[in-house]
């Protein structure tokens, strides 16, 4: 199973209402461990590619935030339950968690029921009519929002290992179960909340309808995919936050760029992309920043970089790419031979990226191909030989 744990107050408070609820209503429980499930439960016979995909998936996703908020139950399942407000990044993290997984474990039929019902159970194995007592007797009217700090991977009840996203780490059982790593997971989470951050996107393309079949988005419509895009944004970054934006923030005669501009959290320096107009703010051609260690060239198009520039480029403009096979192996997320990065919001999850983070996959990205890289030498002198091979035996 993989699962989310509560908390601070939410865990005392919804751990003290399951056990009062087991009181009143003569209900067995043992000793409950408040959660939210993603996953599960379900089994497999590769837990070694279990591990990998829980912390592969994990690693592509930061500010994981839901609200918990009112009761209801499953009166079918005889459940009673706290209601679970998922974000868009909650409701996308459990669905890549969930197709990563089918192919090789047995998943429930609840995991692949959409949408799915997020929710953190108070009550069990009841009735209907009981279940429905429950829910109307109970006085609950605690509202929290919180960010997901860790997921947790459970083997038969007991944790197996845990993402910690503050840490941006795998966790085995013992630094689960450590006090002196939680207390490191508040603080580097505390020192997040205060600290100013910096964060890098382009091409949202607000009002755009043709853009979600042009580039595949997964939005039903424009509205959809303008609610989404403001809400990851907002959800990301903080008022006071850097955000240098690369261009096409807007695309519909009916969208203004300052309109929607007021409605965006941070401090943005914009780079002028191809459709965009501003009265409120500078609109720059291009900007040069250094950043740990790393010069960059902020452009919206990559091919109007110098000649002679020799650092790192971030880019938008070019997008995902999806109808143009040739220029999306030519454009990736990352180009660690051309030293380009494609912060297009296709290939971000529609989110502002922190840069913090890019510079740390290009440091990954690095040590990759390092490794790989005397692999495919060896693959291509492999080549080589077969095809003389084959050819002198076609001279005889």
């Amino acid at each position: 199973m993989i699962e989310i744990r509560l908390f601070g107050k939410a865990k005392s408070e919804t751990r003290e209402l399951i056990y009062q609820t087991s009181r009143d209503y003569n209900i067995r429980i043992s000793r409950p461990v408040p959660h939210i499930t993603l996953v599960g439960g379900f089994g497999t016979n590769d837990e070694a590619r279990l591990i990998r995909d829980f912390e592969s998936v994990s690693r592509e996703y930061e500010f994981v935030r839901y609200v918990i908020e009112g009761i209801d139950t499953f009166p079918n399942a005889g459940v009673v339950y706290l209601d679970v407000q998922p974000s868009p990044e909650l409701v996308a993290y459990r669905k890549e968690l969930r197709d990563r997984l089918q192919g090789y474990c047995s998943l429930c039929q609840y995991d692949k029921k959409e949408p799915f019902e997020f929710h953190s159970t108070v009550a069990m194995h009841l009735n209907r009519d009981k279940a429905e007592e429950i829910k109307r007797s109970i006085n609950h009217d605690k509202r929290y929002g919180h960010r997901m700090l860790r997921a947790t991977l459970l083997k038969n009840g007991k944790i197996l290992s845990e993402y910690d996203f503050c840490l941006e780490r795998m966790l085995n059982r013992e630094n689960v179960l450590s006090k002196q790593v939680l207390s490191e997971t508040f603080e580097k989470c505390a020192s997040e909340q205060k600290s100013q951050q910096v964060f890098i996107t382009s091409d949202l393309h607000l009002g755009h309808a043709n853009i979600i079949k042009y580039c595949n988005r997964p939005f039903k419509d424009v509205y959809d995919m303008n609610r989404a895009l403001v809400y990851n944004w907002n959800s990301t970054v903080r008022k006071d936050d850097i955000v240098y934006f690369l261009g096409d923030l807007s695309y519909d005669r009916n969208s203004y760029t300052d309109s929607w501009l007021r409605k965006l959290n941070g401090k943005i320096t914009f780079i002028k992309g191809n459709h965009d107009e501003s009265n409120s703010i500078e609109l720059l051609d291009h900007m040069i920043i250094e950043f740990d260690g790393f010069k960059f060239y902020l452009t919206h198009d990559p091919t109007n970089v110098p000649s002679s520039w020799d650092g790192w480029v971030i880019h938008g403009h070019v997008h995902n790419n999806s109808h143009d096979y040739d220029i999306q192996r030519k454009y990736p997320y990352i180009n660690y031979d051309k030293k380009t990065v494609n912060v297009s919001v296709e290939l971000t999850k529609y989110r502002p990226m922190k840069l913090s983070t890019i510079v740390k996959q290009m440091k990954e990205e690095k040590q990759i191909s390092k490794k790989v890289k005397p692999e495919k030498r060896t693959e291509n002198i492999l080549i080589r030989i077969a095809k003389l091979v084959a050819s002198k035996l076609k001279l005889l």
